[in-house]
């Protein structure tokens, strides 16, 4: 009991001594951290330099090239079997000169009979005329010289219809793929000449129709090669005032028309491709505006803000918005007429 009395009052002590000296087996109270700072990361801007160049506003038209002169050499009225073709693609031809023939051999042989017979009848004649036969005799051996001469000039004519010749002066373009013998139709072409300096293009514009006017100078180019050229022919007879740059008028003010066409013809001028240009295809540039060292930029830079085109700069380490007056506009290209100065970046994004 004793015991039991000494044990209680040592754990009453321990537990007066812990609450007593308790606070030092508390951990020491952690420092407040400052609040932290949010500091705004930089924007990286895409931006292109503002630059001078040349800006054209244009129309670009595709046509074939073509000859105003050509001539298709054709059996008119008679097919046959073709001997021979005398000349080949891109060889230059005179008017009359043979370009082709049928094999005529039987005819020939005809003529040489017809010929010999001729001759017989001209020698009776010169008998008759000899011998001081009547008038008569004399008149009948005459008729039969005339009728055989008559017999033998048509034959003549069939041998000459067999000959294909030249209508034109000119460079071959075209020649039918034949061999000797092979069957050729009535009013089939063999051969086609074209006059190679009689150059033109026919197009079909799909924009600015009204700006194709006659007499308008403008731009071919073929093969990588560019051509002067000018605008002959259009569908509205409309023609072109150079003093103007717009229809040519009457003092009235009554427009003034040329010749129409079902399309636009435009002519080479002095300068002409090769002959084996023609059936090829040709671009043609119609200049409508030029603006020469300007600042230009893509169009789709532009942004309208209130209804005031501007354009976003990147300047003094920030974005800032500048109002842009804008100019001649050719394609995705624009001229940018105040607002911006050469070597300012403009924020592409």
């Amino acid at each position: 009991m004793k015991l039991k009395r000494i044990i209680m009052a040592a754990a009453a002590s321990a537990m007066l001594m812990m609450s007593l000296g308790g606070c030092y087996f508390l951990p020491e109270e952690e420092e407040l951290l400052e609040a932290p700072v949010v500091k705004e990361n930089e924007v990286n801007y895409t931006t292109t330099t503002a630059t001078k160049r040349d800006i054209v506003k244009q129309v670009l038209t595709m046509g074939t090239i073509a000859s105003g002169t050509e001539y298709n050499a054709r059996f008119q009225d008679v097919g046959g079997n073709i001997k021979a073709v005398y000349v080949s693609a891109g060889e230059t031809v005179t008017e009359g000169q043979l370009l082709a023939e049928f094999e005529t051999y039987e005819l020939d042989q005809q003529i040489e009979r017809m010929e010999l017979e001729l001759e017989r009848e001209r020698l009776e004649y010169e008998i008759a005329v000899e011998k001081h036969e009547s008038e008569n005799v004399k008149a009948k051996e005459q008729l039969d010289v005339d009728l055989m001469q008559n017999d033998l000039d048509k034959l003549y004519a069939e041998k000459d219809a067999a000959k294909l010749y030249s209508g034109v002066t000119g460079t071959v373009s075209y020649v039918m793929t034949c061999s000797p013998g092979d069957w050729v139709n009535p009013g089939e072409t063999v051969v086609t000449v074209i006059d190679v300096t009689d150059l033109y293009i026919k197009i079909d514009p799909q924009n600015e129709v009204g700006e194709f006017l006659i007499g308008r100078p403008i731009t071919i180019r073929y093969d990588g090669e560019l051509y002067d050229g000018t605008i002959v022919k259009n569908t509205s007879g409309k023609q072109w005032d150079e003093s103007t740059g717009a229809a040519l008028v009457d003092s009235d003010g009554v427009e003034i028309l040329g010749e129409q066409s079902d399309a636009i013809i435009v002519k080479f001028n002095d300068v002409i491709p090769e002959s084996s240009a023609v059936g090829n295809i040709a671009d043609t540039l119609l200049i409508l505006d030029k603006r020469e060292n300007v600042i230009v930029i893509s169009a789709n830079l532009v942004k309208k803000v209130n209804g005031v085109p501007c354009v976003y700069v990147f300047k003094d380490n920030q974005r800032i918005t500048v109002n842009v007056g804008l100019g001649l506009q050719s394609g995705s290209l624009v001229e940018i007429t105040s607002g911006l100065e050469e070597g300012d970046e403009v924020i592409i994004r």
